[in-house]
């Protein structure tokens, strides 16, 4: 064995023993995270709609020479930004979902990683090790990014529910932790004869946007009570925040308030294999964090449905990695 010491900044070479290239890539992958998020916020992609120096993009920008070049040398390397000579322009998909000229903008979701999701996750090791949710009450700023994120995400899975389930039998509908009413609104579009009750935190219904045909409750959903008297209760996008003592007492309390013909629709990225869908594997560790939450398997949904009074009649797929699990009382 030679006693030269490893070199920590060796490029790869795939002809000899493994070098540390991909875990030191892995390791400073924040820092592609964080330099994305900056860039974002000061406007670095709306700036680089064409091939331009560091200094053109630090004076668009409003931000120094230096830094305009240290953001776009790392993120050039990320592959979101193309090197023209001495000059930066953005790459298709970074034009397409960062620059904002498009319908398709993911802004609002990287603002949700950076405000909200970034500095849960800075105490990622203390939420594996217990099992609880290490995110912080969120102030007024961060819970604008979260609801804006959460209706950017959950926006296609609504539309594809409003047109995927039979809500023809049904009269009143019950959206648990609706938030601002991203899922219901759609529903109430495609299905006139219904009325619906959204029922969320006092701060979350207070602000939801008035709407024909919909009631904005404000309840804790587990200690306040809930309103009764619906035929069809979603829960949407929510189980995968709560540990599953929390979403067996939720499910009892649901069991308590439909109508004795009524049917439980459970909207959310659901585990039906070993390995979860692509586009959900960051799912699990994000609902750890925010409040010790899982990527729950379909089997262990349908047994905690059997032990609140409930009986699982099956799994209706929507695009994935979305899912219904269906039951009723």
């Amino acid at each position: 064995m030679s006693d030269e010491p490893q070199r920590v900044f060796a490029p790869a070479d795939e002809t000899g023993p493994p070098g540390p290239a991909r875990i030191i890539d892995l390791m400073a992958g924040y820092m592609v995270s964080k330099t994305l998020f900056a860039a974002i916020e000061v406007g670095l992609f709306a700036a680089a709609d064409t091939a331009r120096t560091p200094a053109e993009l630090g004076e668009r920008c409003g931000i120094p020479e230096r830094s305009a070049r240290a953001m776009a040398d790392l993120l050039a390397d990320a592959g979101v930004l193309v090197r023209d000579g001495d000059r930066f322009r953005n790459a298709p998909d970074a034009e397409t979902f960062l620059a904002g000229r498009t319908p398709f903008d993911m802004r609002p979701l990287a603002r949700y990683w950076d405000l909200v999701s970034y500095p849960a996750w800075t105490h990622a090791t203390e939420a594996f090790r217990t099992r609880r949710g290490v995110r912080p009450e969120l102030d007024k700023i961060q819970t604008e990014a979260y609801e804006a994120a959460v209706a950017l995400v959950t926006a296609e899975t609504a539309a594809d529910l409003a047109r995927a389930y039979d809500f023809g039998p049904h009269r009143r509908l019950l959206d648990v932790g609706g938030g601002i009413g991203t899922f219901v609104r759609p529903i109430l579009a495609a299905h006139g004869h219904l009325t619906a009750t959204l029922v969320d935190l006092p701060q979350v219904a207070a602000v939801v946007p008035p709407a024909d045909r919909l009631t904005a409750v404000g309840a804790d959903l587990f200690t306040d009570p809930l309103p009764g008297g619906h035929d069809v209760v979603l829960v949407a996008n929510v189980l995968h925040l709560f540990p599953p003592e929390q979403i067996t007492a939720l499910l009892r309390r649901l069991r308590e308030v439909i109508a004795p013909d009524g049917r439980l629709l459970l909207v959310d990225w659901w585990r039906t294999e070993r390995v979860p869908h692509p586009s959900a594997r960051f799912g699990a560790g994000e609902f750890l964090m925010i409040g010790g939450g899982d990527l729950y398997q379909v089997d262990e949904v349908a047994g905690w449905l059997a032990e609140t009074g409930w009986r699982y009649t099956g799994v209706q797929p929507l695009p994935a990695p979305s899912g219904v699990i269906l039951a009723q009382p």
